[in-house]
């Protein structure tokens, strides 16, 4: 795979744009919501093309990226305090900070309650609150694995263990050889018909490890709407993903 950097001249500022070249049949051009920009093209396709083609799709980058831009404000909870709010679930939620003796969060409706003897430490706070998320993140992907499984544990394939981490351009990935699956931290954040789309979509890879006719056939007779979730998915503001 042969890769390259290109930058284009918009409008608002220099667009650095990731070029990479594989054995794919049609191009393919991402805008992720952390600014990353990457092209993949097939391997016969020429950089006069490949600079035409980005010269003529640079307003609906510019445009991707001050989308992302834009959402980015409210919806990132870089510093947890009383009064942002955060998406779980595909909702928002207002979190709500108190004193107390003890480390504890709930989550009751539309809200996520945070006690804690350290307000004050906003260090400590947003260890707090990426600790309980992790949890209940681990929690609700282990439910859809176990609830999905079936639809690939028929053709002889052991149920895959699951890690959830930060990823910046995957909602997931999976390792054959290792029998597991890697769900991004942020992708709680997503609507639960969204969070089913990636589930099902790396369980598929277990049976076709690549994005073939085979696999997408696979996905669509068990997911007719995949297209849409992941439309929806694609659009979610979710921070570093894209995928």
């Amino acid at each position: 795979m042969k890769q390259k950097n290109s930058c284009l001249t918009g409008s608002c500022s220099d667009i650095e744009i990731i070029i990479e070249r594989k054995s794919v049949k049609k191009i393919r051009l991402k805008v992720f919501p952390d600014g990353v920009v990457k092209l993949s093209a097939p391997l016969g396709v020429s950089d006069e093309w490949i600079n035409d083609y980005l010269s003529s799709k640079t307003k609906w980058i510019e445009k991707s990226l001050n989308y992302f831009k834009d959402a980015e404000a409210n919806e990132f909870e870089s510093i947890i305090h009383s009064g942002i709010s955060t998406r779980i679930l595909g909702r928002q939620n207002r979190i709500i900070v108190n004193e107390g003796k003890i480390y504890k969060i709930e989550q009751k409706e539309d809200h996520v309650f945070i006690q804690s003897p350290t307000t004050g430490d906003k260090q400590a706070l947003q260890k707090q609150f990426e600790r309980w998320w992790q949890k209940q993140s681990r929690s609700y992907f282990l439910v859809v694995i176990e609830r999905l499984y079936p639809v690939i544990a028929k053709h002889g394939i052991d149920k895959p263990a699951l890690q959830v981490r930060k990823m910046k351009t995957l909602w997931g990935s999976c390792s054959r050889k290792h029998g597991k699956i890697n769900l991004n931290y942020y992708l709680y954040k997503a609507s639960p018909p969204c969070i089913d789309y990636v589930v099902l979509h790396e369980l598929t890879h277990f049976l076709y490890p690549k994005h073939n006719k085979d696999f997408y056939e696979f996905l669509t007779v068990h997911m007719p709407d995949w297209k849409e979730r992941k439309r929806i998915l694609d659009h979610e503001i979710v921070k570093g993903l894209g995928n």
